[in-house]
């Protein structure tokens, strides 16, 4: 799946879930956006495909770097240390140019310098842009990115993941939904599915809910009453943290009385909710502003 990289798009992990802003308009896709393995000595080689959308060639330099996800939910690099995956990665070519409408593959492997701890480990492989020597000196900001996430387990990764609560914000500007979620295992947790915005009078109830098929596609109609669906946040949650992830609820929503009914999983753990929230007049003239950064463009 390849698609314009205006953000540094880190998967999956959802593709929107992790992004930092790039400063141009870096027109690449990659493939795989995510890669999970297992390290060991069987470990082979692996491959990322990168495909150049534009017409003109793009030269781009290969690194590798850790990161993890901060108590703000925000992706941050680390610096490497012995024990780090970003330090085993190795990889051919580390700079190379794609033509316009061209491809280019990448393999590398992860070699260990030490014995590997037990759990799990990442790596971010960046793909970076070399400006031509002119547009250097022009603009010395304009250098776009995209990553390619990388996750290695090592002995037997178990995931468990808690859902503490579900609560909705209609005191801030705009509504906002906060999934409270747990992380006790060695391996991340995430979740997994959609939710609907009912009015509460007309909610039919938690058990009459189902997923919607096709929910992504557009013009995809609704069932009678509800106001609007979506993903559940598509962020990580890291081995031993605990992080409240926001949904932004993007419907424009008058005064009155909601159910927020939620249809997913938390790693194979079901999750069939459905939580009351009241939106007041002030919010309500704000929440139709607000826009979904999880939410697929």
């Amino acid at each position: 799946m390849f698609r314009k990289a205006t953000t540094l798009a880190l998967s999956l992990i959802g593709a929107f879930a992790l992004g930092i802003p790039s400063t141009s308009a870096l027109n690449i896709g990659v493939s795989p956006s995510r890669i999970e393995l297992e390290l060991n000595r069987k470990t082979g080689t692996q491959a990322i495909r990168i495909l150049n959308l534009s017409s003109e060639p793009v030269e781009l330099k290969a690194y590798v770097q850790t990161w993890k996800i901060d108590e703000n939910n925000n992706f941050v690099e680390v610096p490497p240390t012995e024990e780090s995956m970003d330090q085993w990665v190795v990889f051919s070519p580390s700079q190379f140019t794609v033509p316009g409408r061209g491809a280019q593959t990448i393999r590398f492997a992860i070699r260990p310098r030490v014995q590997p701890k037990a759990g799990e480990h990442r790596a971010v492989i960046y793909f970076e842009e070399i400006p031509p020597a002119n547009q250097k000196v022009k603009n010395l900001q304009s250098v776009g990115r995209i990553g390619v996430v990388v996750y290695g387990y090592v002995g037997d990764i178990k995931r468990v993941g808690v859902l503490n609560s579900i609560t909705v914000d209609t005191k801030s500007n705009g509504v906002t939904a906060l999934f409270d979620v747990s992380s006790q295992g060695t391996g991340y947790v995430r979740l997994k599915g959609q939710y609907g915005i009912w009015p509460a009078a007309k909610y039919p109830g938690v058990n009459a809910t189902k997923p919607i098929d096709d929910l992504e596609k557009p013009g995809k109609k609704l069932p009678e009453n509800l106001l609007g669906a979506g993903t559940l946040p598509l962020l990580p949650v890291l081995p031993n943290t605990r992080r409240r992830l926001q949904l932004p609820i993007t419907q424009k929503l008058p005064p009155g009385k909601y159910i927020l009914d939620v249809n997913g999983e938390l790693n194979g753990v079901k999750i069939d909710q459905g939580i009351p929230f009241f939106v007041p007049e002030a919010t309500a003239t704000t929440s139709g502003n607000q826009r979904n950064p999880l939410e697929k463009k």
